[in-house]
């Protein structure tokens, strides 16, 4: 020898598969070793037990609306409501005045409210 130290890194590091051999070898020379590992992976484990409910996580959207359902049978008929006549309004002359006009439109409606075709 003559006396230089040898050196020993680690290389590369596989995991290979379970039931198989570790292997180790030397990708770098005897003076300067770099040893690559190859190690199996194990056997999977039996189950671990359930943890804990996580928080709700946030609302989905809206789906489509569904389809329109069946229409429901007819009802009956209601009854017949009473209408009252109004009351006749006479014509305006062919050449009104104001103050004719004014009278005729409030008879038109008065007549209208006493037959309950206008609110009073």
């Amino acid at each position: 020898m003559d006396g230089t130290a040898a050196t020993v890194v680690v290389g590369t590091t596989e995991t290979g598969e379970p039931g198989t051999a570790a292997i180790v070898t030397n990708s770098g020379t005897a003076q300067n070793a770099v040893f690559d590992f190859v190690i199996p992976r194990g056997a999977t484990g039996p189950t671990g037990a359930t943890g804990s409910t996580g928080a709700t996580g946030p609302a989905g959207a809206t789906g489509s609306t569904g389809a329109t359902g069946a229409t429901g049978a007819t009802g009956a008929t209601g009854p017949e409501g009473t209408i009252t006549p109004a009351a006749a309004v006479p014509d305006v002359e062919a050449t009104p005045t104001p103050d004719e006009v004014g009278t005729t439109l409030n008879a038109l409606l008065a007549s209208l409210r006493a037959a309950g075709f206008l609110a009073t």
